[in-house]
């Protein structure tokens, strides 16, 4: 039972986390590059150390991959910042370490389903 419990409380503080993250966004976050980041998803480690924060870019279909990549490399060299504010802004003992990872899974599926729809006509 102490495991579902265990369970419960990682995803709870990853939904706690994404919220709080994306209230960074859209108030404290100076970089228009940054602005147009919507945060997915937050993946912690079991022991809370950890996070892993994925987000998807508004119309990023527009961007090229290397702005993409630009964007990532931004918003990872600003997670100091992120981990200042949420330690401030949360009720968490300790802010896990943050790493931001595009998320191209909804790309991916777009092209798996041309290729499928290809096939079929």
């Amino acid at each position: 039972m102490k495991y579902d419990s265990d369970n419960q409380r990682v995803h709870r503080i990853g939904s706690v986390l994404k919220k709080e993250i994306a209230q960074i966004i859209q108030n404290d976050i100076n970089d228009s590059r940054i602005k147009d980041v919507v945060i997915t998803e937050v993946d912690i480690s079991k022991d809370l150390k950890h996070a892993k924060v994925f987000f998807i870019i508004f119309n990023h279909k527009n961007k090229k991959p290397e702005e993409v990549k630009l964007i990532t490399k931004t918003i990872n060299s600003s997670k100091l910042f992120f981990k200042k504010k949420l330690s401030k802004n949360s009720n968490l003992r300790s802010v896990p370490n943050l790493r931001f990872i595009f998320d191209d899974t909804e790309s991916k599926a777009f092209e798996l389903e041309e290729l499928i729809n290809k096939n079929l006509y």
